[in-house]
């Protein structure tokens, strides 16, 4: 964010006899989105969306819980 004085700050004269141009230049479509493939990624459920959602809910709290103990010092990290 900047911040300026007043003193600092310019102002221009309203500029007169102003007209608008059409824009005649010819404008090129967008290329189309390539479309990618879903792949499953074969996790707990080997395809079972219920389990499959399960895994994903719980895998959030299980890692906040792995850092919580991680930085309180009860688990060690080794490389």
């Amino acid at each position: 964010m900047t911040a300026a004085l007043q003193h600092d700050v310019v102002t221009l004269a309203p500029v007169r006899n102003l007209r608008l141009v059409p824009d005649t230049t010819p404008v090129q479509a967008p290329a189309p989105k390539k479309v990618t493939r879903v792949v499953e990624a074969g996790h707990f459920g080997a395809g079972d969306p219920l389990v499959d959602c399960a895994a994903r809910l719980l895998s959030i709290p299980v890692r906040h819980v792995y850092a919580a103990l991680w930085r309180v010092g009860i688990i060690e990290v080794q490389a």
